[in-house]
């Protein structure tokens, strides 16, 4: 049924000089359920080509004023004909150059008389592989277009990283990022680094919101509120820089519970007053 249905939606383009070969083809593949146009010659062969391509063509070879061999050359240099299939017709009296056929561009001949069998079975196995590679041409502009637009996205993505980054170095308050479970710091900006009074990211990266918090009442709040609302807004405490010294801070943070993390800013509150 499904076939039958391919069959039907099939247009064969058959250009034999000959009108009672036309006829006999043409009917034949009518019968068959293909939809069948016919031309007398290869100029016209061409122009019809031309202006609605078909999914296959039958061609006879030895045709007054251009052959099939000079038709099939023409019909493969040209963009909107050059995927379409052409199988050589020649009688069984005439001489088939079947390297010259395979040459210019033919898949496939037929000879006359024509047999129905023979017919339909090299008509219906190159429409198989022109249905065939058709979808796989279309899959494969389908997956080139996937990559060219996750190209795309990638590219935004860096950008986009990029401009996060930038932002994240030359903040002018400090950042950091902390793991929720134990409150370990695995980011901390340029900022943040040089408010504590150490040189390097290193130096304060591993250490936990413990370690640099002086006021424990403030901790245990700034915790409470994180665990409760998911956020602290401009909770006043203090830190100890590198040296021991205090510094009072003003710290406000949000719980990302996709990273298992918090992102905080930092101000340091006497250098702002």
């Amino acid at each position: 049924m499904n076939n039958h249905i391919e069959r039907q939606k099939a247009n064969i383009l058959v250009v034999d000089d000959k009108p009672d070969n036309l006829r006999l083809l043409s009917a034949m593949l009518a019968q068959l359920g293909y939809e069948v146009r016919k031309v007398i010659n290869g100029q016209t062969a061409l122009k019809t080509a031309q202006a609605a391509p078909p999914d296959l063509i039958l061609l006879d070879i030895m045709m007054p004023d251009m052959n099939g061999y000079e038709v099939c050359q023409h019909l493969k240099a040209s963009v909107q004909t050059r995927d379409v299939p052409v199988i050589f017709i020649s009688a069984l009296d005439e001489v088939l150059d079947k390297v010259k056929a395979f040459a210019v561009g033919g898949v496939d001949y037929i000879t006359k008389p024509f047999s129905e069998e023979e017919v339909f079975a090299r008509v219906e196995n190159n429409l198989t592989i022109r249905r065939l590679q058709k979808r796989l041409g279309e899959q494969n502009a389908r997956l080139q277009q996937e990559i060219c637009y996750r190209q795309k996205a990638e590219e935004k993505l860096i950008q986009s990283e990029a401009k996060f980054r930038n932002l994240f170095e030359n903040s002018p308050v400090g950042i950091f990022r902390a793991h929720i479970a134990d409150g370990l710091l695995v980011e901390a900006n340029q900022r943040l680094i040089q408010m504590l009074g150490y040189s390097y990211a290193a130096d304060v990266i591993n250490q936990t919101i413990a370690d640099l918090s002086i006021a424990l009442d403030a901790q245990h709040l700034m915790l409470t509120e994180l665990q409760t609302k998911g956020e602290v807004n401009n909770l006043e405490t203090q830190f100890r820089k590198q040296d021991g010294t205090p510094i009072r801070v003003m710290i406000s943070a949000r719980m990302n519970a996709e990273e298992d993390c918090l992102q905080a800013v930092v101000i340091d509150i006497a250098r702002s007053l």
